[in-house]
């Protein structure tokens, strides 16, 4: 793990080409913003805030964070993916019931410091996720709710959808509030800002998922996602768009893993070589092996016809997702 200064963290943060989250398994919220969208950015010896109609993040300057950075494998057989997360050491314990926090003096927006803030107890390690309120009835509930689990509050799941409070995932980084609806059970999160709520992840107790290369005693208090070169903020597939990856590119030269740093060095050898793929080393652990196949298809959009033989017999197996990852 690498410590990172904070004027690199702002100057992604500035850039609204990034999206954000803070999270462990099960339990996110996301923040992005739109080129262009009205956005109140306060940048400072503390920190910066940047606050938009439908969410906002504040990212402390003194927070101790060290940063991580790695490629993602796509299921589509072509492309892949990019992330960094600023990590903190996980603390041994974890809040698992509602816990009210009183009221939210260090809101984002000044009109929302008065309400109650409850820790959902349903984070893990350094991160909680909360929401905030002044829907009386709600805030009775939760009140009389304190020390339960939130999926065993009858009735609870209703009056979240009814009053739909403000989300607010805090970690030893900052924060991430949320002002978008809810949707229900059924329903299809909003454009931009959202959380996720999953009930069959959390009850796992893990800061994130057996694809997120973190190292064991680690935990990621906020998350980067730069665009992926084959994708746009959307999701949408389009074109490589080798400008992306190049952009990217230094922030793996700097916080990779030493295990990705040794795959790409030695695979991109043995292609050089010659090396017949079917007697060459491939990597033996999880994410060497998921490594090795991103090292191949990186080759490979930019025209390089050598890894054709290698991508045949190691890029064909489908993505080792855990169950509900891709949820």
């Amino acid at each position: 793990m690498h410590p990172v200064p904070f004027d690199l963290i702002a100057d992604l943060a500035l850039d609204p080409a990034n999206g954000w989250s803070i999270g462990s398994f099960g339990a996110i919220g996301e923040f992005v913003r739109d080129v262009g969208e009205p956005a109140a950015i306060n940048h400072n010896a503390n920190g910066i805030e940047i606050v938009t109609a439908r969410g906002g993040m504040r990212i402390d300057a003194k927070a101790n964070l060290s940063a991580l950075a790695w490629d993602s494998l796509s299921a589509d057989g072509e492309s892949w993916s990019h992330s960094l997360a600023f990590c903190v050491a996980r603390p041994d314990s974890t809040n698992r019931g509602i816990m009210p926090l009183g009221p939210d003096r260090h809101a984002l927006r000044p009109e929302d410091a008065s309400a109650p803030l409850f820790d959902l107890g349903v984070g893990c390690g350094a991160v909680s996720m909360c929401l905030r309120t002044a829907d009386t009835a709600l805030i009775d509930i939760l009140n009389r709710a304190e020390g339960q689990s939130m999926f065993s509050v009858a009735g609870l799941t209703v009056e979240l959808l009814r009053a739909q409070p403000n989300r607010v995932m805090l970690s030893p980084a900052g924060r991430i509030e949320v002002f978008q609806h809810i949707p229900p059970a059924n329903g299809k999160s909003p454009e931009g800002p959202h959380t996720h709520l999953l009930p069959k992840l959390i009850v796992k107790d893990r800061a994130h998922s057996a694809n997120v290369p973190i190292p064991e005693g680690w935990q990621s208090a906020l998350s980067a996602h730069p665009r992926s070169p084959w994708r746009t903020m959307l999701g949408e597939k389009h074109p490589y768009d080798p400008a992306i990856d190049v952009k990217f590119a230094p922030l793996l030269a700097s916080y990779a893993l030493e295990e990705d740093r040794v795959v790409d060095k030695d695979l991109r050898n043995a292609i050089e070589s010659g090396a017949t793929p079917e007697f060459a080393h491939w990597p033996e652990t999880r994410r060497g092996r998921t490594k090795g196949r991103i090292v191949l298809r990186r080759m490979a959009a930019a025209g390089d016809d050598r890894v054709k033989p290698w991508r045949a017999l190691h890029d064909r197996a489908p993505v080792e997702l855990e169950e509900d990852e891709a949820v």
